[in-house]
C-alpha cells in the first residue's frame, strides 16, 4: 500500500489495523521527515517504508493500493491529472486507487463540502468536486472509477482502476 501521507497518520491506523500488510508513505521530504515517531507509537515502523519526493515527477510502484486522502482538492484539473498520471504510471494493471475526498453532493445536499469548496477556492483556489468531476478527472488520467463509499460524515472513498482501453 502506498500512501501520499504527510506524517504517516492515517497509514499507521491502516497498518495497525491490518497486521499483514505493509506500507510506503510517500510524501515531500521535509513532511515525511517527522513520520517515523508517528509509525514507531503506534508501532508499524517495521512493516513502513518512508520516501520522500513529488508525485508530480514519480511515485513509489509496485504496490497493490494507492491510498491519496485529501490530495486531489488541492489542486485545479490540470495539475490534479498530472497527479492521477503519476499515479497510473505507478501502478500494476491491478492495483487500485482510493482517493479519500469530500464530494460535492446535489443541490440541497451536503452543505460540508459546498462549504468546503468555497474555503478551497478563497484560500488556495482549488475546489471540491461532484462524483462526476472526479470520474472526468481519473478517465483523462487513465482510470475508470468503480464506485464510492462514505466515509465517516464528510468523506468519501472514491476506487478507481487501471482503465483497461
Amino acid at each position: 500500500m502506498r500512501y501520499r501521507g504527510g506524517e504517516g497518520q492515517l497509514l499507521a491506523g491502516i497498518l495497525a489495523a491490518n497486521k499483514g500488510l505493509r506500507g510506503t508513505l510517500f510524501d515531500q521530504p521535509h513532511v515525511v521527515g517527522k513520520a517515523a515517531e508517528v509509525l514507531n507509537q503506534q508501532g508499524v515502523a517495521d512493516r513502513c517504508e518512508i520516501v520522500g519526493g513529488s508525485f508530480f515527477e514519480t511515485i513509489p510502484e509496485g504496490a497493490d493500493a494507492y491510498v491519496m486522502r485529501a490530495i486531489i482538492h488541492d489542486w485545479d484539473d490540470q495539475e490534479a491529472i498530472l497527479i492521477l498520471k503519476s499515479c497510473r504510471r505507478a501502478m500494476a494493471a491491478d492495483a487500485r486507487l482510493l482517493i479519500i475526498e469530500r464530494v460535492v453532493e446535489p443541490p440541497n445536499e451536503g452543505p460540508i463540502a459546498k462549504f468546503s469548496d468555497l474555503n478551497m477556492l478563497v484560500m488556495l483556489g482549488a475546489l471540491e468536486r461532484s462524483y462526476d468531476e472526479y470520474s472526468a478527472l481519473c478517465r483523462t488520467a487513465g482510470f475508470e472509477m468503480r464506485g464510492t463509499v462514505r466515509a465517516g460524515s464528510h468523506f468519501q472513498v472514491i476506487e478507481a482502476v487501471p482503465d483497461s482501453n
